[in-house]
């Protein structure tokens, strides 16, 4: 069963919204690194969070007492990224 999954990035001053449909939340991470926007993120920024998640080394923890929603982090140089990812109907 295909799931919509919403990923909210807080990177370098901005907010970036985008969703997937895929079969599960690991599939949803990998297509949204896949599309990670060059104009937005800094390319070698964008670079190792491809091969972080490649190597499952990027995971996203449940956020506690809610559910179909999780939370993780980037730190690459001085550039920081949240990402906070909603599992939707």
């Amino acid at each position: 069963m295909m799931k919509k999954y919403t990923f909210i990035a807080e990177y370098r001053g901005g907010t970036y919204i985008s969703q997937y449909v895929e079969e599960n939340l690991l599939n949803s991470l990998k297509k949204w690194g896949e599309y990670l926007d060059s104009s937005i993120y800094l390319k070698e920024d964008i670079m190792q969070l491809r091969q972080e998640i490649k190597m499952d080394e990027y995971a996203p923890a449940p956020v506690k007492t809610i559910e179909n929603v999780w939370c993780c982090s980037f730190l690459s140089g001085e550039s920081f990224l949240l990402l906070n990812i909603i599992e939707t109907v």
